[in-house]
């Protein structure tokens, strides 16, 4: 999975990583298209980053009562040819400060009727229950990013820039 960085922000690599953000499993009842059961565990490259209430400098996959600070950089667990820096060491890099970027994970089905997700260029994203981008409101309607390119088939990534 990925994050195509198009215009640098921020990169934030103070946070340590909540054990939970090495173990998180990327699918579920609405399985997107870009997701499967053999997608790796652990927070994905793209998806949206909480921080975890109580602990100093701690990130954990976003939900929709934690509080976005920005989009992981890389997956937690790192592909089995690279080397693991988050598993190593512990910490994350979260990008902010307004970039421009393309992710290609992102919530393709709605959390309620299971109804598939248009995405429409302007319109704000949040975080959904799963820790990626949506347009469905989130419980705390936190504006991760406005939408700056629609997925399509011949380019299933989204582009955005972000607002934290």
């Amino acid at each position: 999975m990925a994050l195509h960085i198009l215009v640098r922000g921020q990169n934030d690599a103070t946070k340590s990583l909540a054990s939970v953000g090495f173990t998180k499993t990327n699918y579920g009842v609405n399985t997107n298209t870009t997701l499967s059961a053999n997608t790796p565990r652990g927070v994905l490259g793209g998806s949206v980053a909480g921080i975890s209430a109580g602990n100093d400098y701690t990130a954990v996959p976003c939900t929709f009562v934690t509080t976005p600070v920005g989009l992981f950089v890389n997956d937690a667990a790192g592909a089995a040819f690279e080397n693991s820096p988050s598993v190593a060491s512990g910490k994350v890099t979260v990008i902010k400060g307004n970039p421009s970027v393309e992710v290609d994970v992102y919530e393709t089905r709605n959390a309620a009727d299971s109804a598939d997700l248009t995405y429409v260029v302007g319109e704000r994203l949040y975080s959904s229950v799963g820790g990626f981008l949506t347009n469905e409101v989130s419980a705390d309607g936190t504006v991760i990013a406005v939408v700056t390119k629609i997925p399509t088939v011949a380019s299933p990534t989204i582009g955005l820039d972000m607002w934290l």
